[in-house]
């Protein structure tokens, strides 16, 4: 054994040791915490992103995007196309203009006779006006 200063020195350095170490171990918990957070964000960042930004809407008859369909045509629409009357006669006339193969009322293409000549109008303009395929 040492002298009585020794002893109260080797308490001190003990003591210190003891702290430091304490320090030390705090330290790394608040080091591993933090860790932790980072991580927990990290995989909730990368688990959002490839999710929309925007909340789906609700599901709405004849959308295809929302994979919804309409229940099958009936017999009753085919009267109601053949009448014009709501949203079958509106598809009916759809149809009906796409599939006529008449030019649109806003073309500028000029109508040929039978024998191949162009047709003149009373006006200079071999283009016709479109007011007058709409009926003005």
């Amino acid at each position: 054994m040492g002298t009585e200063n020794e002893e109260e020195l080797y308490k001190r350095q003990q003591m210190d040791e003891r702290l430091r170490v304490q320090e030390q171990t705090r330290q790394q918990q608040e080091a591993l915490a933090k860790f932790r957070q980072e991580e927990e964000a990290r995989k909730a960042a990368e688990a959002n992103k490839g999710k929309m930004v925007a909340d789906p809407e609700a599901v709405v008859a004849n959308w295809p995007d929302d994979g919804f369909q309409a229940a099958a045509p009936g017999r009753l629409d085919g009267v109601k196309a053949a009448l014009a009357i709501g949203a079958p006669g509106d598809a009916a006339l759809a149809a009906k203009l796409l599939n006529t193969g008449h030019a649109p009322a806003g073309s500028a293409a000029p109508a040929a006779s039978a024998d191949g000549a162009k047709e003149q109008t009373g006006s200079a303009s071999p283009v016709r006006a479109a007011g007058a395929a709409l009926g003005y």
